[in-house]
């Protein structure tokens, strides 16, 4: 029974109330309002029109402070508009216009100046060249990078550096006796002369001399090379990325005399013995530091290379059709240095463990692929992965042959045309025929030059040492389109030498390629000091024939 009192007990719900809503009949708290009631609307109309109010003053200032530098920046347009608008295009207007113009010009000038949006300073100087633009301007584009502020990025100044190098179009043949401008070894070290510092020690009362003409073997052709070194140039381990000028004039000295003068009255008063000579005179005066002597050598050497010139006794004292590789090696150097040399750090930029490792085979090794593949001057020679195009060029000079590269990294492809460009201008000074020369940039699994180059290869070189399998794999394809006889050299094996053909394995690429393995010693490549070992495979469709005819299947 008091149970059931309990329940009469409880308040009736009203309809709208919820099932599970708690009942609370305590006197301290205040009954929710019914639905209809007319305060309750009241109070909520006030209280929301009190938050609009707040709100708005809270938005107000922050509005107004919007408009305001909207206003300014439109201004400050106007003024940077009205400034760059000339004076003949004003007088052109319509009276109308032009009060207009006037007007304005009088409005934005009352108004305080704005500071203008600060620019990048490799952006704002940096202008692309023409493909006009001759190579002697090279200096002063040089110049104009070079003053990039330090505080913009290694990286960037490199950029410009290398954009600046223009890439003239010059169709005069080889051999010609007009003299052609290339880049100098003056315009190499001004690409990064706060680097360098004075190689001799001059005297009291002498001129410190910083630069000196070189004459070469075209009539007319005359070169500057600095007379400057590297400040972190080591004189017991020369770097081959740091460009020592005063070695490589040396060097020059020495070609000419050995290889590029039909004289041999000229060679030894150039060569003469371990105690004299000009060669001998311009070591000494190295080694010693005496500017002065030094200077006095190249004089002399450039009074008897114009006599011979006179003499008619200019012209190579070999075989046209083969270069010397010592010869060859000195000129793709010197196309290096000037080139690829001052902004090597660019070819540091690839993805570690990946098929675009880069890497070079240095020129001894070339030199013996030269040997071992038979390459003449009626070769093909195409290299897949050419990288900064030291083997075409090496290839195109010592051999005369057609030699034709791809890459597919930008930056090295881009060194690659322009060393071409510098290889053909430098071979017109020396008064050398070379063979064609032709790079690419691109994937040379996908390239459309590479599949219609393939089937007239003689030699094809791939430096798969960082290559994947899969890459190796899509190589092998391609070189099915290979003619009979194909050399392919590499670095990594196509087919192992115990290869044998079976029925399992006749329809594979590797069953029409025979492998011979190579020892190479250190200083070969760039990678490591160390030797190694390489491959030489030849496309011989023979032995699969054979095996194919001794079971009836061909």
């Amino acid at each position: 029974q008091s149970a059931k009192v309990r329940v009469e007990e409880r308040p009736a719900k009203t309809p709208n109330a919820s099932v599970n809503a708690p009942t609370d009949t305590s006197p301290t708290r205040r009954a929710r309002p019914q639905q209809g009631d007319q305060t309750h609307k009241e109070d909520r109309r006030r209280s929301q029109q009190k938050d609009q109010s707040h709100s708005e003053e809270r938005r107000r200032p922050q509005h107004d402070d919007r408009k305001r530098r909207r206003r300014l920046e439109e201004h400050r347009d106007e003024r940077h508009t009205l400034k760059k608008l000339p004076t003949s295009e004003s007088s052109r207007l319509s009276p109308r216009n032009s009060d207009l113009v006037n007007a304005n010009r009088e409005r934005v000038g009352s108004l305080p100046p704005s500071p203008r949006p600060r620019k990048s300073p490799v952006r704002a100087e940096r202008k692309k060249p023409a493909s006009s633009v001759a190579v002697s301007s090279l200096g002063q584009e040089i110049e104009r990078c070079a003053s990039v502020p330090v505080q913009a990025s290694n990286v960037r100044r490199q950029k410009a550096l290398v954009s600046a190098m223009p890439s003239p179009v010059d169709d005069r043949e080889a051999g010609s006796d007009e003299p052609v401008a290339v880049v100098s070894s003056v315009d190499a070290v001004r690409q990064s002369e706060s680097q360098y510092e004075d190689y001799f020690r001059w005297q009291d009362g002498e001129d410190r001399l910083q630069t000196i003409e070189l004459h070469l073997p075209a009539s007319g052709a005359t070169e500057s090379y600095s007379l400057l070194m590297p400040k972190s140039f080591d004189r017991e381990s020369e770097s081959r990325d740091e460009y020592l000028p005063v070695n490589d004039l040396i060097s020059t000295v020495r070609a000419i005399a050995l290889y590029l003068v039909d004289s041999s009255d000229f060679r030894h008063k150039v060569c003469g013995d371990k105690e004299n000579g000009i060669l001998r005179q311009l070591e000494r005066a190295r080694n010693r530091l005496n500017g002065r002597d030094f200077v006095g050598a190249v004089h002399e050497f450039n009074r008897l290379l114009d006599l011979e010139r006179v003499s008619s006794n200019i012209g190579p004292v070999f075989d046209k059709s083969h270069i010397p590789s010592d010869l060859a090696i000195h000129i793709v150097e010197q196309t290096y240095n000037r080139v690829v040399a001052p902004t090597v750090n660019m070819l540091r930029q690839y993805k570690a463990f990946s098929n675009n490792v880069y890497g070079e085979i240095l020129p001894t090794l070339v030199s013996e692929f030269i040997e071992r593949a038979g390459i003449s001057h009626d070769t093909t020679f195409i290299d897949l992965g050419c990288g900064i195009g030291n083997v075409v060029l090496q290839v195109a000079a010592q051999t005369g042959c057609f030699s034709c590269g791809i890459e597919i990294m930008k930056v090295p492809a881009r060194f690659a045309r322009r060393q071409a460009q510098e290889f053909e201008q430098r071979m017109r000074l020396y008064k050398l025929n070379h063979g064609a020369v032709q790079v690419w940039q691109g994937d040379f699994c996908e390239s459309t030059d590479v599949q219609r180059m393939l089937p007239r290869a003689d030699v094809v070189l791939v430096n798969n040492y960082a290559f994947d399998s899969a890459l190796n794999q899509t190589l092998l394809q391609m070189f099915l389109d290979l003619k009979e006889g194909t050399k392919i050299i590499s670095l990594k094996p196509f087919v192992t030498p115990d290869h044998k053909i079976s029925a399992r394995n006749i329809y594979s690429p590797e069953s029409i390629l025979t492998v011979r393995r190579y020892q190479y010693w250190s200083q070969c490549v760039s990678w490591t000091d160390s030797g190694g070992e390489y491959f030489v495979q030849t496309v011989d469709r023979s032995r699969l024939n054979e095996f194919l005819a001794q079971r009836g299947m061909l």
